[in-house]
Order: C-alpha cells, then structure tokens, then sequence
C-alpha cells in the first residue's frame, strides 16, 4: 500500500469509528452526515468522496462488527474446553462488547446477498453448531430445536434493553449474571 492509499484507508478507518460511535449513541440508528464531517475535521464533499452514503457507512460498521463477532466466536470455540462455559464466555464477551449488538439489532435483509448478510449467515452457523454440541453433551434439553436457541440468544442483546437496563441502575455484572442464569434456567436439563 502506497502513502496516498494509506492515508485513505487510515481517514476512512477514523470515519468509520467516529460514525460507529454516532450510531451506537444514537437512539434510531441514525448518522448525521454533516455532524460527521465535522467531528472528523472534513468537508461533506470529502465524506462522500469515501463513501457514496450513509447506509454504506452503517454497511461497513456492521460487516466490521459482524466479521469480529464472527471471530470471537471461533475463539471461544477452539480456545474454551468446557462445553457450557464455551456459551458462558460467549455470552458474557457479547454483553461487555456492545457494538456487536448492531450487528444483531440491524440484522440484514437475508433475500439479499452481500458480505454482511454472508456474515450473518456464518454467525447463525457457529451458533447453531454451538447449540448442538450443548445438546449432543446433555446441557441443553434437545426438546428446543437449535435455530430457536440462536434465536433467542440472539435476542438477549438488544441494545435498547441492555441501555434501559443500565439506566434504571443494573449493574453491567448483574446483567451479564441475570442473564447467564435466565437463559440456563430456561434451558438446561433438569438433573
């Protein structure tokens, strides 16, 4: 990469953060071009010349997102023995990361086919093979089809939720604790 690609790929790089710490701030989602360029110290004209849109920046944030979900997935999948703290991990990696939450809130439109909806499609795959390994180790009762689990788990992250949560004084360990006994209370085998 020359210096001129360089310089590019480090502006769109700030672009990028800045307009990701926007959307998550934000209670629709939404990015405000002009209040972009400016709290990254550019013309409008200069954004766009980097990306054609806003929906192409919230694009690229997500696919980021769901490409490092994607990895930290695989993590704790080769790098945790254990069967159920393998979800455990999972889970609690997810709730302390609040960005990958974009990536499930804004989940895209599958009848499409794109890198992010390629994405998403590998993350219900790890989750899915997740599950069914909880359930192959007696973990989680089998009588739950594992596309419901992933569906459910997935859920969990709302971001909305998790905000209002703090708000109303939950403590972040709390949550992750309420919400790790919930989701194995609900699902586990009784023994």
């Amino acid at each position: 990469m020359n210096w001129k690609e360089q310089q590019k790929y480090d502006r769109e790089q700030l672009i990028l953060a800045e307009a990701e710490t926007m959307l998550f701030q934000a209670a629709d989602n939404t990015i405000n071009m002009d209040a972009l360029a400016l709290s990254v110290g550019i013309s409008k004209g200069t954004l766009y010349n980097h990306f054609t849109n806003k929906e192409a920046i919230i694009t690229r944030i997500l696919e980021r997102n769901a490409q490092n979900l994607l990895q930290m997935m695989r993590e704790t999948m080769i790098n945790v023995d254990d069967s159920k703290m393998k979800l455990q991990t999972l889970l609690r990696t997810i709730i302390r990361n609040p960005y990958f939450t974009l990536v499930l809130k804004n989940q895209p439109d599958m009848s499409q086919s794109n890198e992010l909806t390629y994405l998403f499609e590998r993350v219900i795959e790890e989750l899915t093979l997740l599950f069914r390994h909880l359930q192959e180790k007696n973990i989680i009762d089998s009588v739950y089809p594992a596309t419901f689990l992933v569906a459910h788990f997935m859920h969990l992250f709302d971001p909305t939720i998790f905000r209002h949560l703090l708000k109303e004084g939950v403590l972040e360990d709390h949550i992750v604790d309420l919400t790790e006994r919930f989701f194995f209370q609900g699902t586990q085998k009784e023994m």
